[in-house]
């Protein structure tokens, strides 16, 4: 009967043990996502604020420089796509897609296949 016993403390003892220890990665997952100790969301840091007229701005291109890419760019390889075009020049598809449409509007490129060529 003893060594029943004994096995079973044996094996509540190795339970706990492998409890407190995923008692400790839990609580370092909680600490890693904000939490301090469970009890409540960590506060949050202070956003740093600029003063009064020093807004962050954007750099533009002139006005007409981005067309100006975009056929530069539909020269150097007809047939492009339009997602390939705005990798080229570094801009947003969504961009490109404008530029494209006013382009087309001008009748400046055709259609090809899938991508655009200049018009001859």
């Amino acid at each position: 009967m003893s060594d029943t016993i004994d096995a079973a403390r044996k094996l509540i003892a190795e339970r706990l043990a492998a409890i407190e220890a995923e008692a400790g990665q839990l609580q370092r997952a909680l600490k890693s996502m904000g939490e301090r100790d469970g009890s409540g969301p960590a506060t949050p840091k202070p956003r740093r604020r600029r003063g009064p007229g020093k807004r962050r701005r954007r750099s533009q291109a002139p006005r007409g420089r981005r067309g100006e890419q975009l056929l530069a760019a539909i020269g150097a390889k007809p047939g492009a796509r339009p997602s390939e075009l705005a990798a080229e020049i570094g801009i947003a598809p969504g961009q490109v897609s404008t530029l494209l449409a006013k382009a087309r509007a001008e009748k400046l490129i055709v259609r090809q296949g899938a991508g655009y060529a200049l018009k001859k």
